[in-house]
């Protein structure tokens, strides 16, 4: 609930830049993500008092902080909420500052973005830690979509002329992947989070500029003559990417056939599927002129290395099941 609050409060305040313009700290859209945030801040810590009061138990990967004993997906995701916060007061001491914001783009916004990265990768792996519940695989897949998705905004622009934005999401789609193969769910569940993607690109193609309207029209403000009064961060999602997780569904039962190890099989699909962004990245406009081969074969790299790491990341966090672990 409060990674789904904190993305489509983000995309609502990304489109009131481009539909409105000027735009102060205490606006709804802000409140809405900052609420989302809070609510992932303070489940976080509810379960690391919670964590401390019992004690241990078995099986669980526990961080001591002084007196405190925090759940490794709660310790990440606290720290994200918490960057979250105090990005939030630097953007307000900003618009203190500067006044109105003119571009997207601002020193806070940037440190905001990447703790909302920090605070969905958190909640993947607490939702993970719940896999042996129905509500928690389901809710690890909405949580998967949710950090590909954030990937798309977080990670923007280009670095020596490379899109880090393809980077971004490819790595992104790749992590989730490793991520639910790890945690010994069946590969149906790779189209659930596919499913989940789906339906998370639907309410951010409809909510925003719906959100936009009404609060304009609330608040006395109109829109600008060029509102594009289309979703801008739903627009630039990547629409295909259900398509992957069937397919990486497909590749993951073949391997399991031809016995490939968890390692072969991590390298192979997240080699592949990363790279699948590019796709998009060609029909926006997104590829690095002149050098396409480079971000190519780094996108390869990041996939495979990503998709590996996201199974270990996974294998670190279950309990021991060596079945599960193909």
């Amino acid at each position: 609930m409060g990674m789904t609050l904190l993305w489509l409060g983000v995309a609502w305040d990304g489109q009131w830049h481009v539909d409105v313009g000027p735009d102060t700290f205490f606006t709804a859209p802000h409140l809405m993500f900052y609420a989302g945030s809070g609510l992932i801040g303070l489940t976080s810590l509810a379960v690391v008092l919670t964590t401390t009061r019992r004690g241990e138990t078995p099986g669980d990967r526990i961080v001591h902080i002084a007196p405190f004993r925090a759940p490794v997906a709660f310790l990440v995701s606290g720290l994200g909420a918490a960057g979250h916060l105090i990005y939030g007061a630097t953007d307000l001491w900003w618009h203190t500052v500067y006044g109105f914001d003119i571009l997207e783009l601002t020193p806070s916004h940037i440190g905001l973005q990447l703790a909302m990265q920090t605070e969905s990768a958190g909640v993947v792996l607490a939702l993970l830690s719940l896999r042996e519940q129905p509500a928690g695989r389901w809710g690890l897949a909405g949580a998967g979509a949710l950090f590909m998705a954030s990937a798309e905004i977080s990670f923007d622009g280009e670095v020596l002329g490379i899109p880090v934005s393809l980077l971004g999401v490819g790595g992104a789609t790749a992590w989730v992947i490793g991520i639910v193969v790890g945690a010994g769910l069946s590969r149906r569940w790779l189209t659930a989070t596919g499913a989940a993607f789906l339906l998370l690109l639907g309410a951010t193609l409809v909510f925003p500029p719906f959100a936009t309207r009404v609060y304009a029209d609330a608040i006395d403000l109109r829109l600008r003559d060029n509102a594009v009064n289309e979703s801008i961060v739903g627009t630039a999602l990547p629409y295909y990417l259900p398509v992957i997780f069937v397919c990486a569904a497909g590749a993951v039962w073949m391997a399991r056939r031809r016995d490939l190890t968890p390692r072969q099989a991590m390298l192979l699909v997240g080699a592949v599927a990363a790279p699948a962004v590019a796709v998009q990245s060609a029909l926006f406009g997104r590829s690095a002129e002149g050098t396409p081969l480079l971000p190519l074969l780094l996108t390869v790299a990041a996939g495979a290395g990503l998709c590996w790491f996201g199974w270990q990341n996974a294998a670190l966090l279950r309990a021991p099941q060596p079945e599960a672990a193909r």
